[in-house]
């Protein structure tokens, strides 16, 4: 009988091919040889804890310069926008010179970015007019500015964001130097990123939190939760047996505290030092010093760069006045490095008490009153001022910008002294009325962004400013360009 054969001869041809394929295939897999292709198989990039921080570089005659940011996204070199900030923060950004604030702390993918997109809304801006006059304005604002990164910003491990604003370069003025309008763009920005240095050798851009205040919001064993009054940032801190607890400070509920403290390698935060400021019916306010009253002094009026607590109402960039007959006035030094200069405040070189606190310097008043009075008018710019018990005077830093003389050699690192001339027309010499002051740049004093610093350059000084009843002498945290 004549077999049908199941594989016509023509269809062996396709056949053979399919099945030595599958034969090479099958001994590719049990080889290890075998990929499956990238679209299906593609890792997802590494995850990086961020901490996002703001600060600024200053102009000279502003006090406060407040500003709705966000929301705020990165373009990768590749792939859709990461959301840094969903939604918006009221940010007051004149005291943050030579210093930043944490915005937020997220995980983001690790990569390249190619761009960033920020919401800015809504400035005010309170300055001394070349007369000499505080003065408020608030110009129309509302736009998304795009920076473009050139080369791309590269966040690896666990990583700093600062986003820097140049308030010379974010606002228009007149030939008297007076801030006319805002004239925000990309220019007016510079973003960098690096990665979290080791805890000893923290600075402000990598890693290191200085005089950060908020409210805490809840306390679970050995880490708190701090909403931060600055920006509203949420932060989780974690203390341990070497935590300094300075003024009373506790962590309970509902208390004002200033921290201090570091980001250690897995982006989490650790506070070296809790200094307690008032409970939730205390008031803070902090700015520069306008008016002394009184030999020794009985009375403060300061232009607020910063206010919490119940009824502090009156906003940044008002006018706040405290009765100091009985304050205590102290000194926050953080992390100013005191070696060989003597305590402060109680060298002769740094005195801070009701007989030499001084127009010009940066303070910080806190109260245990319950309640603010307002007082219900309106001064000559349309702002609205306000008056309280001080029952603390906290000296706070500052920052100051002139150019350099006094020192023998160019120098890189301290201790060494040097005279810092500041412009006549800056609010602090028209304040003070005074130019110059002595810096004590000392040991532990971050040099960033210079090599080193000789006579004739211009730079920035953030640190403490004491005034000795002839002279004004400066501690410095750190000098920058």
């Amino acid at each position: 009988m004549k077999q049908t054969s199941l594989i016509r001869p023509h269809a062996m041809g396709r056949i053979l091919p399919s099945l030595l394929s599958l034969t090479l295939m099958l001994f590719a897999v049990s080889c290890g040889m075998v990929t499956t292709p990238p679209s299906s198989m593609a890792p997802k990039a590494q995850q990086s804890t961020v901490q996002f921080k703001i600060g600024d570089s200053p102009a000279d005659r502003v006090f406060a310069f407040e500003v709705t940011l966000g929301p705020i996204s990165l373009t990768p070199d590749t792939g859709a926008p990461v959301t840094i900030l969903s939604g918006t923060q009221r940010v007051e950004l004149s005291h943050l010179s030579a210093t930043s604030v944490p915005l937020s702390v997220l995980s983001i993918p690790q990569g390249s970015y190619r761009s960033a997109s920020i919401g800015v809304a809504n400035p005010e801006i309170t300055f001394l007019n070349s007369a000499g006059q505080v003065q408020h304005i608030e110009p129309a604002f509302n736009q998304t500015i795009t920076i473009d990164f050139n080369p791309s910003l590269a966040i690896s491990a666990s990583s700093v964001v600062s986003i820097d604003l140049d308030i010379s370069k974010a606002l228009s003025f007149d030939a008297q130097g007076n801030p006319t309008g805002v004239n925000l763009n990309a220019a007016s920005f510079s973003v960098g990123s690096a990665a979290v240095a080791g805890n000893d050798r923290q600075s402000d851009d990598d890693g290191e939190l200085e005089d950060t205040t908020g409210t805490i919001t809840a306390v679970n064993g050995t880490s708190f939760t701090l909403s931060v009054t600055q920006t509203g940032a949420v932060l989780m801190f974690t203390t341990d047996a070497n935590t300094e607890f300075r003024d009373g400070a506790s962590l309970a509920v509902n208390t004002m505290v200033t921290v201090d403290g570091i980001t250690r390698m897995d982006g989490t935060l650790y506070a070296a030092r809790v200094e307690g400021s008032e409970d939730e019916s205390g008031a803070e306010a902090e700015g520069l010093i306008t008016a002394v009253a009184g030999n020794p002094a009985t009375s403060l009026t300061l232009v607020a760069d910063e206010e919490s607590g119940k009824g502090m109402a009156s906003g940044v960039g008002s006018m706040v006045t405290a009765n100091v007959s009985n304050a205590q006035f102290l000194v926050d030094a953080g992390d100013i490095d005191t070696a060989g200069i003597g305590g402060l405040p109680s060298a002769p070189e740094f005195p801070f008490s009701a007989s030499t606190v001084h127009a010009g310097q940066r303070v910080q008043l806190e109260s245990k009153e319950s309640e603010v009075e307002s007082s219900g008018s309106e001064d000559e710019d349309g702002g609205k001022g306000g008056s309280l018990q001080g029952d603390k005077v906290r000296l706070q830093q500052q920052t100051l910008v002139g150019t350099v003389s006094g020192l023998q050699s160019p120098a890189n690192a301290g201790p060494v002294t040097l005279t810092l001339t500041v412009a006549s027309d800056s609010a602090f010499a028209m304040l003070s009325g005074q130019t110059q002051v002595m810096v004590f740049w000392q040991p532990g004093t971050d040099l960033k962004n210079l090599s080193a610093v000789s006579n004739g350059q211009t730079i920035r000084v953030r640190g403490l400013v004491f005034y000795t009843g002839t002279g004004f002498n400066m501690v410095a945290r750190r000098i920058t360009n």
